[in-house]
């Protein structure tokens, strides 16, 4: 007897020799099987003779969840409408999945389609544009928004009009509620960016942390060892810590990176601009429908305006602005932060100097903490993510300008910002032992 190695070939072979003529119980004590395994598979061959006696689907002949073609037809045809962007509404609106949801449920369709079942009716119909995500194996130790305002992201987006005009759009993000304010301009100096962060602070309020990448405007140059371009000193000035990312990594931006792609898809590509002047006039209409409407995948269904909502920031108003003295500011007692991850020499630059951190951190991300006032810098690394801060070394830090301490009309409290940042909980457990040493004498 031949040796069996699947199912099938159990089952054509017991096909084949009831046919040659053996009893059916033969056939089923060589085989190993009951008679009903038998009598099931030949009456299968007597009703449809071309069978291949393969297994049977065991999906649901009825599923009681699945969408009826009617809905689906409505998820097509509101994800072309919003594609099309023929009316106001629409000209700027978003047009993913959890969009389809919200004008589902504003037509009071029920049961109201999950975004899973949106998102595979659109691909079947081909009407998705995925965006590839990159992934990374080392760990980095990524600053989490524990609140509105906590860490506003700052990126530039170069883009070109008919007719080669290049205008330079200028993006702050919200980490925490994804709350965005934009400009456009012709250039990207260093006064023109801080142009856009104060009207910024103007909108959304003023940050804790500023994050930046290492764009030239925004970390004062590649040029002189420790500077600090108008930008950070900016940034100090206004009791605001500087945060910079390492460079040639933009994936550590990636919040405000893919805003860039819903403001390209639901703005930028969806218009012919014949000017700057046009664009301005616009982008008001896109940042109220993304307020409003769009449901960043974080956000658990909340948009940004729901996220802010109750929420009171600290502007940026007249009467501070009054308080920034003109041309060249000073430095300002406060912090400014690097990561940066370490080369195969064991070193790392930042602020155009390099700095030995040896080479048993190769390939590992350091955080280093300058402090103005103390003139220090302090680094720190941070072997995952429920690991402690470990402190790596602190070294001087010296400043050909001098430090002016921050001014009154800028003081926040930064308790719960620091908390977040490397070096806390050991400041804490050092202040309660100097605390309780006190009090022992």
């Amino acid at each position: 007897m031949d040796t069996f190695t699947t199912e099938q070939s159990r089952r054509r072979e017991a096909i084949r020799r009831r046919l040659a003529g053996e009893s059916r119980t033969v056939i089923c004590k060589d085989l190993e099987r009951p008679t009903r395994w038998f009598d099931k598979w030949w009456r299968e061959y007597q009703e449809r003779p071309d069978t291949q006696l393969a297994d049977h689907s065991r999906a649901p002949h009825h599923s009681p969840h699945r969408l009826s073609p009617q809905v689906e037809r409505m998820i097509v045809c509101i994800r072309r409408a919003r594609e099309a962007g023929r009316t106001p509404e629409t000209r700027y609106g978003l047009i993913g999945q959890r969009t389809v949801q919200a004008d589902l449920k504003r037509l009071q369709v029920e049961p109201l389609p999950s975004l899973a079942a949106i998102q595979r009716v659109l691909a079947k119909s081909g009407l998705t544009h995925p965006l590839g995500a990159a992934t990374d194996t080392a760990y980095y130790p990524w600053l989490a928004a524990w609140a509105s305002n906590a860490i506003h992201a700052t990126d530039i987006i170069t883009r070109h009009l008919c007719g080669g005009l290049e205008i330079q759009n200028f993006h702050t993000l919200d980490h925490f509620s994804h709350a965005v304010h934009l400009s456009q301009m012709l250039d990207k100096t260093s006064l023109t960016i801080c142009t856009h962060l104060l009207e910024t602070w103007a909108d959304l309020g003023l940050p804790f942390i500023q994050q930046f990448d290492n764009e030239g405007a925004f970390c004062g140059g590649h040029t002189h060892a420790r500077v600090i371009g108008r930008v950070g000193r900016l940034c100090l000035f206004c009791g605001i810590e500087p945060l910079f990312i390492p460079e040639y990594e933009p994936k550590r931006n990636h919040l405000v990176e893919t805003f860039h792609s819903v403001w390209l898809a639901s703005f930028w590509s969806r218009c012919v601009f014949r000017n700057l002047a046009h664009v301005q006039a616009e982008a008001p209409t896109f940042v109220d429908h993304y307020h409003r409407d769009y449901r960043p995948p974080s956000l658990a269904g909340k948009t940004p305006a729901q996220m802010r909502r109750g929420f009171k920031p600290f502007r940026f108003t007249r009467p501070l602005r009054e308080v920034i003295p003109d041309g060249r500011l000073p430095i300002t007692a406060g912090r400014i932060h690097v990561i940066r991850k370490v080369d195969c020499q064991g070193t790392r630059s930042f602020l155009n100097e390099s700095w030995c951190m040896g080479k048993q951190w190769m390939g590992e991300y350091v955080w280093a903490m300058i402090d103005t006032l103390e003139q220090s810098v302090t680094f720190w690394q941070k072997a995952d993510a429920t690991a402690e801060w470990q402190h790596l070394t602190t070294r001087r830090f010296q400043l050909k300008d001098p430090v002016q301490p921050l001014h009154l009309a800028f003081h926040r409290n930064r308790e719960r910002c620091r908390e977040h940042l490397p070096g806390y909980n050991q400041g804490k457990k050092q202040r309660t032992m100097s605390g309780a040493l006190r009090i022992s004498l």
